[in-house]
């Protein structure tokens, strides 16, 4: 039996993988804006978004390859392999075929975005090399999934940091090398995913290893694809209830409306850097656990989860109004802060709903979870749409919130991780409901608001340390892990 990474440790290790790239892009992206322009760096941005959506060509296979392997942990190592070669070549198909519609598509979606007609010259010659990103994005994604099923997060994260270095800098030393031309900043782009596919490969051959010894089976294609087409379901309902909201308010109120929600959204949707963490943890070592077992895991994730972002829920639904006053003056705030207030619910509620549906997929039933999220798209348009008409983006808010509510709801149903998880998350939900009343009863920043703001947090600290008394050591020694780990990748560099 192999010895697998604490849980621990892998969640730290995705954590600063989680971090680190973002602020590569945060160092990046004024140089990318003093030395092409904005205009062309949103050209920019609209490929690498393109691209990245028609990664659902994939058809799941990544996270289809990364259960498989999960699943046979125990077995000979000629049997993963033989997964790894399968996937590697449904998803060279895949991916090609990806590319060919996506370079038919990039005319048609030029003219939609209208980007102006130099800009299009500019980008016209180098098209049939966006669509080639589609099959290198598909292959690498096939590797981090066989990464992810032996749970080598280390190695992992270390690649994908250096891979997101790559992404952001080969473009930026084109433009600094050729000129800030649209052609060159793909041409680097595409540079990066050769080079970030051919560490990908080392890695996996290395660590996971591979070897050439044993290929592609056809018997694992129809369960591969049999398990990825849920995961592809799924990938395609989300971004739709994600974002139909900003969409609608765009149409219904005009783009100003949608500036006074995407920021406050934003802000509050930091929060879910902790369950995406914990998910991305957990996936391979449910897939691998008997059902009773994962259960259980999956209880005291929830149980974890909740302890940690109550207290951080509650201090933000007080604190998104003084904050945003802080940041982009009363004015803003004033519109802006409700919208955050309502959203910080549905994040709370969604980020513990997302490790059930992680259960779910990772205990072999992908498919309710992608049934369940397409039967929600049309009620769900139509609320957004009736709560727009009466209460704008509050409104807009609130239905989001519900949507979270109602999805929670089905989920932890379909689950049957039984009754403890529902019980165990009531006193949390009425504190978390108490301090969004509190907010709706009190002005901001008067004294009886400032008094239910602590007392509020104080009770969910309180709940927290109750429920889950390694929660009270968690922050120090996270800071402690997060540090060690950012000194070593340090010193490797």
């Amino acid at each position: 039996m192999s010895t697998k990474p604490s849980l621990k440790r892998s969640a730290t290790i995705n954590l600063v993988g989680s971090i680190l790239p973002i602020l590569v892009t945060l160092a990046t992206t004024p140089i990318y804006l003093h030395h092409i322009g904005a205009a062309r760096y949103g050209v920019l941005a609209i490929v690498w978004m393109v691209q990245g959506y028609f990664g659902f060509l994939d058809l799941g296979l990544s996270q289809a390859t990364a259960n498989r392997i999960a699943q046979l942990d125990d077995a000979p190592h000629s049997e993963r392999q033989a997964v790894v070669w399968t996937a590697l070549i449904l998803n060279a198909g895949l991916g090609i075929a990806g590319g060919v519609v996506l370079f038919a598509l990039m005319h048609t979606l030029l003219a939609f975005f209208d980007i102006g007609e130099s800009l299009s010259a500019e980008l016209l010659p180098a098209l049939p090399y966006v669509g080639c990103l589609v099959a290198l994005s598909n292959l690498i994604s096939v590797f981090n999934g066989a990464l992810v099923g032996r749970e080598r997060f280390g190695a992992l994260n270390a690649l994908q940091l250096a891979v997101a270095i790559l992404y952001q800098l080969a473009p930026l030393g084109m433009a600094f090398l050729f000129g800030p031309n649209l052609r060159y900043l793909v041409f680097g782009t595409l540079g990066a995913g050769i080079v970030a596919l051919v560490l990908t490969a080392i890695v996996v051959w290395r660590v996971f290893p591979l070897s050439l010894a044993n290929g592609p089976r056809r018997d694992l294609v129809r369960p591969l694809f049999s398990y990825g087409a849920w995961i592809s379901l799924t990938r395609l309902a989300t971004p739709v209830l994600e974002t139909a909201d900003r969409l609608l308010i765009g149409h219904a109120l005009g783009p100003q409306a949608v500036t006074y929600y995407q920021v406050p959204f934003n802000l509050a949707q930091r929060v879910r850097l902790f369950p995406f963490v914990i998910i991305r943890t957990l996936f391979p070592r449910l897939s691998s656990l008997d059902a009773a077992s994962a259960a259980t895991l999956s209880f005291g994730a929830i149980r974890g989860l909740a302890a940690v972002l109550t207290p951080m829920i509650v201090f933000g639904i007080f604190f998104m109004h003084p904050f945003l006053s802080l940041w982009l003056g009363r004015e803003f705030a004033s519109r802006a802060t409700s919208v955050g207030e309502a959203i910080l619910v549905g994040i709370w509620i969604n980020s513990l709903t997302m490790i059930v549906a992680t259960h779910l997929q990772a205990t072999g039933k992908p498919g309710i979870v992608a049934r369940l999220q397409t039967y929600e798209i049309l009620p769900f348009l139509a609320l957004l749409w009736w709560m727009l008409q009466h209460f704008g983006v509050l409104g807009a808010a609130l239905a989001w919130s519900v949507r979270s509510l109602v999805d929670g709801l089905l989920l932890f149903y379909a689950a049957r991780l039984d009754a403890r998880p529902i019980r165990m998350l009531i006193p949390p939900a009425l504190i978390v409901a108490a301090a969004y009343v509190g907010t709706l009863v009190f002005a901001p920043l008067t004294w009886p608001s400032i008094a239910v703001w602590l007392g509020m947090t104080g009770i969910a600290l309180v709940w927290s340390a109750h429920t889950e008394p390694r929660a009270r050591a968690l922050a120090p020694e996270l800071l402690a892990s997060i540090r060690n780990y950012t000194r070593r990748w340090t010193r490797s560099a």
